[in-house]
């Protein structure tokens, strides 16, 4: 009877993973180039309403059918009853789009990020956000703390997109992917705001 009720009891957390993992896996066309996984990797589990002390690491990624993948790492700060844009984070000011060391972005794959061509290889993403309007920088540099390290002049390029303001605010700085591949999202506080993604041609 033990046996019987431990195989019941396996066979359903079998199912239970395996739902959670289509539920986070995009439909496959059978192309090499379609998006078959997107995920979003936040850490520890935390209490909203009593976040923690400092800042965690998040990442965030997809992984096309013939391999390709494209990964983005950030220290992930919290909110913390704080006033974000205009406080924490200054409006007009490049900023390293998560916390301490700059977020990097890594593709084994070209890009187009808001129509401007990555090629394959890892970057810093810097962002300057304004009222109306966020400028995306994709900078060829690694490793560089806040802004203090970063210059301008080593932009592989910059795009822009309108913030959104969000209805339930978000504690916890988060980059994602879209389901399909076609956005990477920063959101934070208020606001989040969505740079076109795809993938370039070879």
């Amino acid at each position: 009877m033990r046996f019987l009720l431990l195989a019941a009891l396996a066979a359903s957390l079998t199912a239970s993973a395996s739902a959670q993992h289509d539920h986070h896996a995009a439909a496959s066309s059978g192309e090499p180039a379609a998006i078959v996984e997107t995920f979003t990797v936040s850490g520890l589990r935390v209490d909203e309403a009593n976040p923690p002390s400092g800042s965690g690491v998040g990442r965030a990624g997809l992984r096309y059918g013939d391999g390709g993948y494209v990964s983005i790492v950030h220290g992930k700060p919290y909110a913390r009853g704080r006033e974000i844009w205009g406080g924490l984070v200054g409006f007009g000011q490049p900023w390293v789009a998560g916390a301490h060391r700059a977020t990097e972005l890594f593709t084994t794959v070209p890009l187009l990020i808001g129509g401007t061509r990555i090629e394959p290889g890892a970057y810093s993403l810097f962002v300057t956000p304004r009222h109306n309007a966020w400028a995306l920088h994709v900078n060829r540099t690694l490793g560089m703390h806040l802004s203090d390290e970063y210059d301008a002049a080593n932009n592989v390029g910059t795009v822009y997109a309108s913030p959104t303001v969000l209805q339930t605010p978000v504690e916890a700085l988060t980059w994602s992917f879209r389901r399909d591949g076609a956005f990477v999202t920063l959101a934070w506080g208020n606001l989040s705001t969505s740079f076109s993604l795809a993938r370039a041609d070879v």
